[in-house]
């Protein structure tokens, strides 16, 4: 639908601009060109005009006068006596002293010798003339065909190159808002009809109510994380506490879909930013609730060197794997996102110096952090 409504009506005008502007270009260069044949023949056979009155005068006899007739076709006409002498080929009728049909170039001049009193017409054909024009069309219209194959080949791919990226941006954008429309009504849905039937099952709907306002929460923050480029704040903490903490947050979620989590981790201290940490952290642990299946579980792996998270259910392609990482990018529709929170992850794992890597088949996707403390670089 956007590459139809949209790409279509750039490619044309930027094709039909270009065609026409060829035209023009191909048809002032054509008429320049023909006149410029035209006339480098006028004067060739002005000169051998010349060369005729020239041996006229000079006694020579009409045979060899004639010799020449190999380089054009040759009328005589005796102007005294209203007859041609030597007659090789129809002349139109025409008053001017050269004439272009679709066949040839006429010529008709008066020569004459005194000495002799003689005086006559000589007419002279030039086909090669017309023969030089018609390959001059065909080598012009041919040129500016080949050059209008290639401007259209590089619409194409300028097209493609510049604008569908763009595209892709902007049906991103759409998803978003129509996806940010049903990530925050369904929350709210469940505190609203959660709050109604609260009197019949007190401790069944608040936990609802903490789940949907946390649901809320990690969305803000997702949003307005996602608009903000703060700076590193360096600082040492334990990241086993920190990570205990962050799975306290998303025990409500977990235990809704019957995950449980099986954690293995080392006590240590990691120096970097506790703020962008833990939401790589967050991120991680809610991209695994999301995507695993029902009454599965969660592995997570903690030590020196690397933070690792596994979960089991839907997988990630390998066509896509490169792509987890662009924002916006949803692969998986029946799950609830934006389709940043992973972009989140690798930006603040860049900003932070750390790496993370993915595998996902066999019914499992694993996300590995590598860990180091930050050095301002």
């Amino acid at each position: 639908m956007y590459s139809k409504k949209y790409i279509l009506p750039i490619f044309l005008l930027y094709t039909l601009s270009s065609m026409i502007f060829l035209i023009g270009f191909a048809t002032m260069y054509y008429k320049e060109a023909k006149f410029d044949i035209i006339k480098r023949d006028m004067i060739r056979m002005e000169a051998f005009a010349k060369e005729l009155e020239y041996l006229l005068r000079l006694n020579d006899n009409i045979d060899n006068i004639m010799k020449l007739a190999s380089l054009y076709p040759i009328n005589l006409y005796n102007i005294k006596t209203n007859k041609y002498i030597y007659k090789s080929f129809d002349i139109p009728k025409f008053k001017d002293k050269f004439y272009e049909t679709s066949d040839a170039l006429y010529m008709r001049e008066n020569i004459h010798s005194k000495r002799r009193a003689i005086e006559l017409f000589v007419e002279l054909k030039s086909e090669d003339t017309i023969k030089d024009i018609n390959q001059l069309f065909w080598r012009v219209w041919l040129i500016a065909g080949a050059v209008f194959v290639l401007v259209g080949l590089i619409a194409f791919v300028l097209v493609k190159l510049a604008y569908l990226p763009l595209l892709a941006q902007i049906k991103a954008l759409n998803n978003f808002i129509t996806d940010t429309t049903h990530e925050i009504n369904t929350p709210l849905s469940v505190i609203l009809m959660s709050s109604e039937m609260f009197d019949k099952n007190p401790p069944k709907y608040l936990e609802n109510i903490k789940i949907a306002a946390k649901t809320l929460s990690g969305i803000y923050n997702d949003l307005a994380l996602n608009l903000k480029n703060n700076p590193n704040v360096i600082s040492k903490f334990n990241i086993q506490t920190l990570l205990e903490s962050r799975i306290k947050l998303f025990e409500l979620s977990a235990n809704s879909k019957g995950l449980k989590f099986e954690i293995n981790s080392n006590s240590f201290e990691l120096s970097s930013d506790i703020q962008k940490v833990g939401k790589i952290l967050d991120n991680l642990i809610s991209n695994a609730i999301k995507y695993s299946n029902k009454n599965s579980k969660i592995i997570i792996n903690l030590d020196q060197n690397s933070f690792e998270i596994i979960n089991f259910g839907a997988t990630i392609s390998k066509e896509n794997i490169d792509k987890i990482y662009d924002k916006f990018s949803r692969f998986d529709t029946q799950n609830g996102g934006f389709g940043i929170g992973l972009s989140l992850v690798k930006r603040y794992c860049d900003e932070l110096g750390l790496s993370i890597e993915c595998e996902s088949g066999d019914n499992q996707t694993k996300f590995r952090v590598i860990l180091r403390d930050f050095k301002d670089r």
